[in-house]
């Protein structure tokens, strides 16, 4: 599966990067406020995020087999606003305050994500998958690779809501 998520490159960087790296967190930064386009299965929808977001690097230990964290991502009162497509042009707006931490696990040479509170989480379209849009809250997980179905993947305790559902025309 091929989710889209910006902290993605970072994590790819990390990893390219020799040996052990340490970073002091960084305070929140606003979030970039233009609309982005998100795939549901036959339409598009609109997303736009105001608020602030920060991401905090963490050390890299390589023991074994046992999963590396890499980062965390904090929304910190960030709202989210959905629009789907016409005729209907219905809207979602919801508070986005979350936290996803994407960890590198060697044994499966996959990235495993584990997301708490209210997040928004992207599945694009890609063969074999039309796209997805889901609010998590509670707590979710995820691989990059895993499967998509049910949900786009996520599993867990937490509540997952397509939001491509809502949002059809």
């Amino acid at each position: 599966m091929k989710r889209r998520t910006a902290p993605l490159v970072m994590a790819i960087g990390l990893l390219a990067g020799p040996g052990t790296v340490t970073a002091t967190a960084a305070p929140p930064t606003p979030t970039d406020p233009s609309v982005q386009q998100f795939d549901c299965p036959g339409f598009v929808i609109s997303a736009q995020v105001t608020g602030a977001e920060k991401v905090i690097p963490h050390s890299l230990h390589f023991a074994g087999s046992k999963p590396v964290t890499l980062f965390t991502n904090v929304a910190a009162a960030s709202t989210l606003t959905l629009s789907g497509p016409a005729p209907a042009l219905k809207v979602f707006s919801s508070s986005i305050n979350g936290t996803v931490r994407v960890a590198w696990d060697p044994g499966t040479a996959d990235f495993i994500y584990k997301a708490t509170g209210r997040n928004l989480i992207t599945v694009p379209k890609h063969t074999g998958y039309p796209g997805g849009v889901f609010l998590t809250v509670g707590q979710v997980a995820w691989t990059l690779d895993g499967p998509v179905d049910p949900d786009g993947g996520l599993t867990g305790p937490g509540t997952v809501t397509d939001l491509c559902r809502l949002l059809a025309p």
